[in-house]
């Protein structure tokens, strides 16, 4: 017999154990502080930016602004500017860093120029978010940390997921030991998608995995002691799905199945002794779902939700007001996703790369020329069957490794549709 499911609503978060957050939600409006206004650069824009820029309207005006943005073509440029009220627009990278009325820069363009282009923002003193993963190998997570730290700049991977109510609410659970000993986390996260747009990201473990393993790392709070992994690589030398297994002490553990070819049930589930939690969407929860009651925590921004083009993105809102609040006490790295978790992701990742013979993407030279081509074809083309056809021209006008990459245009039409 059906039985109705009790729900409670949380909205304020809960901070950070070292400093609490000053930019809080008190009855679901944000309390304005007398800090600075934070000052942000866009490089490049991109879907994700258009999403992070949508996230900051939901802030106070007086905690965020976008002054400056780049692309590739000063067309792309000029209609983010449009959109978000953008002051200053750029067609170069090292403009934008040199631009004095930004304090800190949000970096999104493929993953394997994230290393270059946050070298390049830290070397003209700019702090910098960069989306997931920070780098494509340990050895570059490495020295661009050390040079964050010798330069006295705040660097955080964005692992946004971090900073929601949902999963400090989850670490406050596991903390309470409302669930008892934790015994196992099992994540699945799969969806189709085109083989040549997962090689321009690295692979699946790189765009799907890291959710995954995050999730392990935030639960357990250790460093695993063994990982296993299996998987398939195609043609092209790149990963389309994994298993992975982390083990941790005690018997604990963490099973993370990805894949860009199916759809898989898309939830995390925490296994304790007395209880569980699931998660639907975890890498960008709402909802907390236990065996009694329905935790819901619903998105800032009231009423008129700004749209984004991919989803619960609004949520990158905390992770905005983290960065603020760290940059305004002067920290050099986020409590949420430290340093040393970076560094340990970017271990892990190595280690399930080299397990499964890839990883070469990461040494390819031709990435920089193939990002300023396509990087912002997406946000400025609106209908899908021209954007489908433009994307497949740019991606089949250039040659990676002395090959052409295979691209199916009616793969990448159908991906665009469904967008």
């Amino acid at each position: 017999m059906w039985r109705h499911r009790p729900r409670q609503l949380h909205i304020n978060r809960f901070p950070s154990s070292k400093a609490a957050s000053k930019g809080i939600l008190e009855r679901g409006v944000w309390v304005v502080d007398e800090g600075p206004t934070l000052r942000w650069g866009i490089a490049p824009v991109s879907l994700m930016a258009d999403d992070f820029a949508a996230a900051l309207s939901v802030l106070p005006e007086q905690h965020h602004r976008i002054v400056s943005c780049v692309a590739a073509y000063q067309s792309h440029a000029l209609a983010f500017a449009e959109r978000h009220q953008v002051e200053n627009v750029y067609t170069s990278f090292e403009d934008l860093a040199k631009c004095p009325n930004v304090d800190v820069v949000y970096i999104s363009p493929l993953n394997p120029q994230h290393s270059e282009l946050c070298h390049l923002m830290l070397n003209h003193d700019k702090h910098v978010l960069c989306e997931k993963p920070l780098c494509m190998t340990e050895e570059q997570v490495t020295k661009l940390l050390e040079k964050a730290r010798a330069r006295g700049l705040f660097l955080m991977e964005g692992m946004w997921p971090r900073c929601v109510p949902a999963y400090h609410y989850l670490r406050h659970q596991i903390l309470r030991n409302r669930l008892g000993e934790i015994k196992q986390v099992h994540c699945t996260l799969g969806l189709p998608v085109s083989q040549g747009r997962l090689g321009l990201y690295g692979g699946v473990t790189n765009d799907f995995g890291v959710y995954g393993m995050q999730l392990a790392l935030w639960v357990f709070r250790e460093v695993p002691r063994c990982l296993k992994v299996s998987g398939r690589v195609n043609s092209e030398h790149v990963d389309v799905s994994a298993d992975i297994e982390l083990c941790f002490t005690r018997g604990k553990r963490a099973l993370i199945e990805v894949s860009s070819e199916k759809k898989l049930s898309n939830q995390a589930v925490i296994q304790g002794k007395d209880g569980s939690i699931k998660m639907n969407n975890y890498w960008c929860p709402t909802r907390l779902i236990t065996e009694e009651v329905d935790y819901e925590f619903p998105l800032p921004g009231g009423d008129q939700l700004p749209p984004t083009h991919y989803h619960n993105r609004l949520g990158m809102c905390y992770e905005a007001e983290e960065v603020r609040n760290c940059i305004l006490k002067g920290s050099t790295e986020s409590d949420d996703f430290s340093h040393n978790e970076s560094l340990l992701l970017a271990n892990l990742m190595d280690t399930i790369h080299a397990e499964l013979g890839v990883g070469e993407f990461a040494n390819r030279n031709e990435v920089s020329d193939l990002q300023k081509q396509i990087e912002n074809v997406q946000d400025i083309v609106k209908d899908p069957e021209e954007l489908a056809s433009e994307t497949c021209r740019v991606v089949e006008d250039i040659s990676m490794g002395g090959r052409s990459l295979d691209i199916n245009r009616q793969e990448v039409k159908d991906q665009v549709k469904h967008h």
